[in-house]
């Protein structure tokens, strides 16, 4: 008896130290890397490092840490006490430095499309449409000189006739018969067989991950289709003279690789709101590329919560601006930002100033018309994605939501250039690294618009004027920069951003 209970016991414990030595990695920490911002990350290590290369690992780097911000003086508090505290502590003013750094030049040399530059507006449209045109007529004639001078009808009727007889038996044919003789359209039928790096695998809808039958294909290959599609439509592309910093303006910020990189907490002043708000400066950008003027009317489309309408606000320029967004939510919050300050917000003379407005923005309607709309599109919000979990698109419950994005991104900028006047600007940002989601979308929202509407945008090359913030903040450039729009890249000397920024102004 005593033999066989010290083999059970035995036996037991050699059980229990193969089970406890199987694996170093405890099973709680295993199940963790299995989380969103795990996903995120290991899908930008795949879509970022093909896009970026070497350049991608020191951006990593810059998106896992804290980042950057800088504090945007409140005109309603105490700004010259708040500019002097800050100053006092190592801080330095936007304007200063930009001015420092500024190599504006009247001799400027466009870095893409130089050829479509030196042409009109009106005649680069009207090239395409003839382009066009010449399509559509050699799809309907064959590719030949017999082309005919007069179609003649006559030998038709009995064919015509024939046709519609045999409509009528096919309205006729119940189901059974009908699915008999229908013809199956094999050619999106996906096998196997075809491999990981086949084309037909996505060529029909944009997607992180295709599945077809047993196949899988990354969003890295998907952007390489993206990235080809739909360029014959032909960009305009010009200098930006209009840029200027607002004079009311007062931003405040660390140099590059400086230890000062936060600031304290805002007080309240002795009005009652805050002294500054602490933002992304690549948020600022973002506002100094609408260009604004005095009187302006101003649409925020995606507004909450609100940092950029009230950095708008800080300039003291528009006399009206629309802060608007489908969550109600998110609507709450930019009114709670409005309230910590603005002061009296909510009173008569706000009213008129500022509109909440809780609409789809690709829905959005105004008889007015304006003459800037931001509109900082839903995105992966790709420094979030990697570091939280909570609300995080790469959830599993969230893929549709995600792969519909660029589709969402593309109708909120069509709209926004329905809703700018002519001459007015439309500013496209996103916090995201994705080519699909920056220059992919600007590019089919303006052929989109152009096709649908007949609206004509031209895209403003910021490069020139946002060299003066090289002192602030890391631009993209060489082969990271985008072609149409700016990008500012998270690093661990200026760990802002990541944000693409895009400044378009309707001529027709």
């Amino acid at each position: 008896m005593f033999n066989i209970l010290k083999e059970n016991i035995s036996s037991r414990s050699f059980f229990i130290l193969q089970a406890r030595f199987k694996t170093k990695t405890h099973w709680a920490k295993l199940r963790k890397k299995t989380g969103p911002k795990y996903k995120a990350l290991n899908h930008f290590d795949d879509f970022y490092g093909s896009v970026f290369g070497e350049q991608w690992p020191p951006m990593k780097e810059a998106l896992l840490r804290k980042s950057k911000y800088v504090a945007v003086i409140n005109n309603y508090g105490d700004e010259e006490e708040t500019m002097k505290y800050l100053s006092n502590r190592g801080a330095h003013c936007l304007r200063d430095l930009m001015k420092i750094q500024q190599t504006f030049s009247n001799e400027y040399t466009p870095e893409t499309e130089s050829d479509v530059q030196s042409k009109s507006h009106t005649s680069i449209i009207d090239n395409y449409i003839s382009r066009l045109q010449n399509d559509e007529v050699s799809g309907v004639y064959p590719q030949s000189n017999n082309v005919p001078e007069k179609i003649d009808l006559s030998n038709n009727i009995d064919k015509i006739i024939e046709n519609k007889k045999d409509k009528e038996m096919v309205a006729n044919r119940t189901l059974d018969e009908a699915l008999d003789n229908a013809e199956i359209d094999q050619s999106r039928i996906i096998e196997p067989s075809m491999g990981i790096n086949s084309e037909v695998l996505y060529q029909y809808i944009p997607a992180t991950k295709l599945k077809g039958l047993d196949d899988w294909v990354p969003e890295s290959l998907h952007y390489s289709y993206y990235n080809s599609k739909d360029k014959d439509f032909p960009l305009i592309i010009e200098p930006e003279t209009e840029f200027s910093f607002p004079e009311h303006l007062k931003v405040y910020t660390y140099e590059m690789n400086s230890d000062w990189s936060m600031f304290p907490e805002p007080k309240r002043s002795q009005t009652g709101v805050f002294n500054y708000y602490p933002m992304d400066c690549s948020s600022v950008v973002a506002v100094l590329a609408l260009c604004l003027s005095p009187g302006d009317r101003l649409l925020d489309l995606c507004s909450a919560p609100g940092g950029k309408a009230l950095v708008a606000l800080q300039t003291l320029l528009p006399d009206v601006v629309v802060c608007n967004d489908v969550s109600i939510s998110r609507s709450n919050r930019t009114e709670a930002v409005f309230r910590d300050y603005l002061i009296d917000f909510g009173n008569n003379k706000w009213r008129e100033r500022v509109v909440l407005s809780r609409v789809d923005g690709r829905n959005f309607t105004d008889d007015q018309g304006f003459d800037k709309v931001l509109v900082d599109v839903p995105c992966t919000t790709d420094r979030h994605s990697v570091n939280e979990d909570e609300n995080n698109i790469f959830r599993p419950d969230r893929v549709k939501e995600r792969l519909r994005i660029p589709e969402l991104q593309t109708q909120l900028l069509v709209n926004a250039l329905k809703l700018v006047r002519v001459g007015g600007a439309v500013v496209y940002s996103t916090c995201s690294l994705s080519p699909v989601q920056n220059d992919g979308v600007l590019h089919a929202a303006l052929k989109h618009a152009f096709e649908t509407y007949q609206i004509v945008a031209v895209v403003k090359d910021l490069s020139s004027p946002l060299r003066s913030l090289s002192s602030t903040l890391q631009l993209a450039s060489g082969a990271a920069k985008p072609r149409y729009g700016q990008l500012v890249l998270p690093s661990t000397a200026a760990n802002f951003g990541p944000a693409y920024i895009a400044r378009l102004v309707r001529v027709k």
